[in-house]
């Protein structure tokens, strides 16, 4: 078994080498995503892009690190000399304040572009749209609906009967998800009043404590229908962009400018 993994690490080796050996005819751009667990363990992975293929280069794990701009730029920089100064070409990070000060200082020294995630940049918009009041007030009652169907296992099995299936749930990390989840709750509204119409849920055992009675007067309530469509209805055109972004299917930058032109 052991020799069967040295193998499979010595041909993805012999891979990667043959995808270095193309950086500096074709130039490269590095690419940084930092993330932070549930446990608080924050890591930043480093991904090399060159002639429309990806490497995995290194991640490193800063949870007891002071994430300043200093740090930034100096991890940076020695990315930028294990791949070859004259390689790089392009650096894209998030658009996170700390990411913005390193880009000024790593622009001083180094002749290259430091370009903001558009991803990212979509979904801080996304955020900022959720510091409106309506809009967490019809996020937090969408997710209260979510969470009752699948906080209890009858309940569950009604829904996704009556639904067809499973309806997306509002995260509390990435804010496109917020909305994708409304979309997902209005184009299941008529599957959900059923199901508080249903002899199932008339008879089932739960039914008048006073969360089961909230859910099913939120349900029931036409205002809270109205403003999730609006609040859909709206974010849209910015959540077609995220999806397009987000994507790794085929290049988008020839089509990209006409979907902001039509989002705006």
């Amino acid at each position: 078994m052991h020799g069967l993994l040295d193998d499979e690490y010595n041909e993805l080796q012999s891979y990667i080498d043959s995808l270095k050996r193309n950086w500096s005819y074709y130039d490269v751009t590095i690419m940084c995503d930092s993330w932070t667990g549930p446990t608080r363990m924050s890591i930043i992975n480093f991904m090399i892009y060159c002639n429309g293929r990806t490497i995995f280069h290194k991640l490193i794990d800063v949870s007891d690190k002071r994430k300043n701009a200093r740090f930034i730029c100096e991890m940076m920089k020695t990315v930028v000399k294990e791949v070859g100064k004259e390689n790089v070409v392009q650096i894209v990070t998030d658009n996170g304040s700390t990411f913005k000060k390193a880009r000024e200082k790593m622009m001083k020294k180094y002749n290259l572009f430091w370009t903001p995630c558009v991803a990212h940049c979509i979904d801080l918009m996304l955020k900022d749209v959720g510091t409106h009041r309506i809009v967490q007030v019809v996020v937090e009652q969408a997710r209260q609906i979510t969470n009752y169907s699948y906080n209890h296992h009858c309940v569950l099995t009604l829904m996704r009967e009556k639904c067809g299936g499973d309806i997306i749930r509002p995260g509390l990390t990435r804010f496109a998800t917020n909305y994708i989840a409304l979309t997902s709750l209005l184009e299941e509204k008529q599957g959900l009043k059923e199901m508080f119409a249903s002899r199932e849920w008339k008879n089932y055992e739960h039914n008048r404590t006073t969360q089961a009675r909230q859910i099913e007067d939120l349900v029931a309530s036409s205002k809270f229908w109205d403003d999730a469509r609006r609040i859909a209805q709206s974010t849209e055109p910015i959540s077609k962009v995220l999806r397009l972004v987000d994507g790794d299917k085929k290049p988008i930058i020839g089509s990209l400018y006409e979907a902001i032109r039509l989002m705006t």
